[in-house]
């Protein structure tokens, strides 16, 4: 009893000074914890939670150092305190939270494809943002179907994005011109109205690029003039 009150201030009429589950000599002998403060490290979970139901360090409020306290992980973000990644997608839990704003319980924040990781450390795309340069092409696809730049909205530098190449037009928006014509996709599908894919839209046996160039005939229309003949 003399310790108690002499030393460590505690109750020595109640073997449990501050109701936190764990007895004083415990918290004392054992875990190294305050016995008069039942959240020893101040990060709002009682040191017997602590101790028996999460097996974080009631001395330390981070116990796994991912610059999110313990209590937080368990009452806001449904996160592990004790493991630095908690959905194992390459970015610590506090990075993910603070730093990127994507989810450190979900492995693909934004489901693209690509999970959080990747996409910050390999491909320095949002993983919040699947599709990171608004091109209208989602970032995963850009990477694993298309092969093009999920940084860049225009891959090819023709002036068209390459959301629109690929879903409106039909072009390859790695390519500046799709059909090999000597037509840019985007003079092809932007100021003559002839196809990106096709060398030759209007079927005539002459390709885009002659028609415009060479005999200032409409690539569009296989009879300019209307005679009759194809051109």
């Amino acid at each position: 009893d003399g310790d108690e009150v002499n030393t460590h201030g505690t109750d020595p009429t109640d073997s449990d000074s501050d109701q936190d589950g764990l007895s004083d000599s415990e918290e004392l002998n054992v875990h190294g914890t305050n016995p008069n403060d039942s959240d020893t490290d101040g990060d709002e979970l009682n040191d017997w939670i602590e101790i028996n139901n999460y097996g974080t360090d009631p001395t330390n409020s981070d116990s796994d150092n991912d610059d999110l306290n313990d209590g937080d992980e368990v009452n806001d973000y449904g996160t592990d305190p004790t493991i630095k990644d908690s959905d194992g997608d390459g970015l610590e839990d506090g990075d993910e939270i603070n730093e990127y704003g994507s989810d450190p319980t979900e492995t693909d924040t934004d489901r693209d494809g690509l999970q959080d990781g990747s996409e910050v450390l390999n491909y320095g795309t949002q993983p919040g943002d699947n599709d990171t340069d608004d091109d209208g092409m989602n970032d995963g696809v850009e990477i694993n179907q298309y092969g093009t730049d999920p940084l860049d909205s225009d891959s090819d530098n023709d002036q068209l994005n390459d959301g629109d190449e690929a879903y409106v037009h039909n072009c390859n928006p790695n390519v500046k011109d799709t059909d090999g014509d000597g037509l840019e996709d985007y003079n092809e599908t932007s100021v003559h109205n002839t196809y990106c894919w096709n060398s030759d839209t209007d079927g005539d046996e002459l390709d885009d690029y002659e028609e415009i160039n060479t005999y200032s005939t409409l690539a569009y229309d296989s009879d300019t003039d209307n005679d009759g003949l194809s051109d």
